[in-house]
């Protein structure tokens, strides 16, 4: 696991705050016209120079908090369906209470029919009262790859693919001994939900991508000012692609929203992913 336990004040900090919005959440999810800035999510895509990979395609998806089935998830399934992707990863946050779990899963069996799904767990699904068990279960009836602190290795044109899944790295659940080292031709993709994650990432793991969410981008942006609350396991990763240690890091805005069902000037975001060709590298002594 992550090095240090998570502190037992901030445990239950979580747990307060998830068990005062779920209220608020229950009511606002029967009143899906009341909903602003959450119809249309926008695109936003990733290259990866990786040349055994050419061609090949992911999407990625994260805080579904999907508690009642609406129409604007069939329009980010229409949008998935018309990018064709060979992969599609889903980085936790799947809903807030039990009554969801039909709801998200119709949704996720969807994805489904379209790629193979990958998905990992976040704080509010370990809030929730679904059990772990029962996520899993639910995942193998319907096909889908539920990753807890695990790695599946997927052939794809002349190389391979990693798919290592964590559990919350914000609740302090992610084993990252999961992930496998790197031979020659391999890709590894890291799905986390909180983007704390690459704090605990060294030298001695072979990753490529690490695509997080967590944050919803603040959810409410005021123009030139960074967002005045995210959520703790952020360390300040707001959205977007980002370096660090050498890792390159890509957080996703969501689909979904917490505690009010509006999102103003940050959209919903339904990330793709692209494998390009390697890029040439500089000649230190040019002819």
């Amino acid at each position: 696991m992550i090095r240090h336990p998570l502190p037992w004040y901030r445990k239950g900090q979580l747990f307060l705050v998830h068990r005062l919005s779920s209220p608020v959440q229950r009511f606002f999810t029967r009143f899906p016209q009341w909903e602003y800035g959450l119809s249309r999510p926008e695109i936003s895509q990733i290259e990866c120079p990786h040349g055994p990979l050419v061609g090949k395609r992911a999407v990625h998806l994260s805080d579904l908090h999907l508690d009642r089935y609406q129409p604007r998830h069939d329009v980010a399934l229409t949008c998935i369906a018309a990018m064709r992707p060979d992969w599609i990863f889903v980085t936790g946050d799947l809903l807030n209470v039990p009554d969801g779990l039909p709801h998200v899963f119709r949704f996720l069996s969807a994805l489904r029919e379209l790629a193979p799904v990958y998905l990992t767990l976040g704080n509010h699904d370990h809030f929730s009262g679904v059990p772990v068990h029962l996520f899993s279960e639910m995942a193998d009836r319907h096909k889908i790859h539920l990753l807890m602190n695990q790695a599946v290795f997927v052939p794809a044109g002349s190389g391979e693919l990693a798919i290592v899944g964590v559990d919350d790295p914000c609740l302090h659940r992610a084993d990252l001994r999961c992930i496998p080292s790197k031979p020659d031709g391999r890709f590894t993709i890291l799905l986390a939900h909180a983007p704390n994650v690459i704090d605990y990432l060294g030298e001695a793991h072979a990753v490529d991508l690490v695509l997080c969410g967590h944050s919803h981008g603040g959810q409410w942006r005021i123009p030139y000012i960074r967002p005045f609350w995210l959520p703790y396991g952020c360390h300040g990763r707001v959205s977007g692609l980002s370096h660090h240690k050498g890792f390159r890091l890509y957080v996703n805005r969501g689909l979904g929203w917490s505690i009010l069902p509006i999102r103003w000037r940050c959209a919903p975001e339904i990330v793709v992913i692209d494998w390009i060709a390697d890029r040439p590298r500089d000649n230190p002594h040019p002819a």
